[in-house]
């Protein structure tokens, strides 16, 4: 008898998994007045979010100084220029945020915890959103151990 039951379930759910759509690259991070989405862990993702980067007026990207190795975990706040009104505050899930801003002029804050140091960065950039234009940006952080190999042989 249970064995029936499940040659019945078997079919119904794979067939409900495969009618399902695939999942969106990276985690959606929109609040009520933006729309946003982070990612880009691994080239698979990076691809997919690539493809859906038209969508959105920012694309912002963080990486280390001197590796140029891609950075997660990094607090971004976006704030209005004139007013300092924080539109945004979020925290990565991976090295890429792309963000649905309106025309205007935004106060771009992305702030760094290098565990090995203990310490914390923070960078400030200011940006220009035009109708109808998209912008790119680079956040570089003094990022300690990242992208590095440490190789030590078998004793």
């Amino acid at each position: 008898m249970k064995y029936a039951k499940l040659a019945i379930l078997l079919p119904l759910s794979l067939s409900l998994c495969l009618s399902l759509p695939a999942l969106a690259a990276g985690s959606n991070c929109s609040n009520k007045d933006i729309a946003c989405v982070s990612g880009g862990i691994g080239s698979t993702e990076r691809e997919e979010l690539q493809q859906q980067a038209g969508q959105y007026t920012l694309w912002l990207r963080t990486a280390a100084t001197k590796s140029g190795a891609y950075l997660a975990n990094i607090k971004v706040i976006v704030r209005d220029e004139k007013s300092k009104a924080v539109l945004m505050n979020v925290t990565l899930d991976g090295p890429w945020l792309f963000l649905g801003l309106p025309e205007g002029r935004y106060e771009i804050e992305a702030q760094y915890h290098d565990k090995a140091k203990r310490s914390d960065q923070i960078v400030k950039k200011v940006t220009e959103i035009k109708k109808g234009s998209q912008r790119q940006m680079m956040m570089y952080f003094e990022a300690s151990n990242v992208g590095e190999l440490h190789y030590q042989p078998a004793q």
